[in-house]
């Protein structure tokens, strides 16, 4: 595998058709997949898809929507700046979780900001988050902390911007809160809300409503859009996956947010913060009335499990 970032970059040529080139962080992950293939939907678009793994099968999927697929490193300036050349927009997402260090992925984020300042690029989305010092919760959470930083240093840029504040991702119950069978045809969920409500969004609506803010970047300049699709606390989620997986049966499991900084698993106490955080702020913490605006098909948690019940079905086995 080629290691130079600027590996099939035909940045300095005009894009196919006269296209507005989006270059796009992340492309393999939740957030940039979606935006990729969204983006590849319209046709004023082409995509550039920035990943560290260019070869893996994610890459080449992407390759087949005919994304240019590059390779690249946002801890590599020099690079970042051959890759962003000649782009008409940004699609960056930093990802704490890859190294669950914030101050590296503060770093990450002002050295795309600076590549994309040098590049010339028109607009940049940033799917940023708030900022949870002093908001009242026990300790840090990083992986906000650091992308409000990083949306500072955007704002402070002089460049065309907006941030995408992401609720969390219906795609979670598939993974790190899957269902857990206690009997047959009994599953318990466990997230610690307690009865507050948790904002949701479904990923593939992400690169919808990204694309919608490109297509009309002066609307939304300047603006930190809070997404989600739907609101709902942990006992409606568990009725929606009853409604739809019958005879399987769901029920809330509950736990505190102190009982959840108890867990073992790496991360387990910021991740209690994050809940603590979004407990706080259950009445305004994401606007699902503007997120419906933006993208009109966007999904509520029931369609979502609608549309994928067979995969749920499988995940839960």
């Amino acid at each position: 595998m080629s290691t130079n970032p600027t590996q099939n970059i035909t940045a300095s040529m005009p894009s196919p058709g006269g296209k507005k080139t989006i270059v796009v962080f992340g492309a393999t992950g939740t957030q940039g997949g979606s935006v990729v293939r969204a983006l590849l939907q319209n046709p004023i678009f082409a995509v550039r898809a920035v990943t560290r793994h260019p070869d893996g099968v994610a890459a080449q999927e992407l390759k087949k929507l005919k994304a240019e697929v590059v390779n690249g490193d946002m801890d590599d300036e020099q690079g970042l700046r051959k890759i962003l050349a000649g782009a008409y927009g940004c699609f960056l997402v930093t990802n704490y979780y890859e190294h669950m260090d914030m101050n590296r992925e503060i770093r990450q984020g002002k050295n795309v900001i600076e590549a994309c300042k040098t590049a010339g690029i028109k607009h940049v989305i940033y799917s940023g988050l708030e900022r949870t010092e002093g908001s009242g919760i026990d300790g840090p959470v990083y992986t906000f902390d650091g992308k409000a930083a990083v949306e500072d240093y955007l704002e402070a840029s002089g460049l065309s911007w907006t941030s995408t504040r992401i609720a969390f991702y219906c795609e979670n119950f598939f993974s790190y809160f899957l269902p857990r069978k206690t009997a047959e045809n009994k599953y318990t969920v466990t997230v610690p809300m307690g009865k507050k409500p948790i904002y949701l969004m479904a990923a593939c609506d992400i690169g919808h409503c990204v694309t919608e803010i490109f297509k009309d970047p002066i609307k939304y300049k300047g603006k930190k859009l809070n997404l989600a699709g739907d609101k709902l606390t942990i006992d409606q989620v568990c009725a929606t996956f009853t409604k739809h997986l019958m005879p399987k049966q769901f029920q809330y499991s509950a736990i505190t947010v102190e009982e959840y900084a108890k867990m073992t698993f790496p991360g387990a106490e910021e991740m209690s913060n994050m809940f603590h955080y979004f407990q706080l702020k259950s009445d305004d913490l994401r606007d699902v009335p503007m997120t419906r605006k933006l993208w009109t098909k966007c999904h509520t948690f029931d369609s979502w499990v609608q549309l994928n019940k067979d995969r749920f079905l499988q995940s839960i086995k």
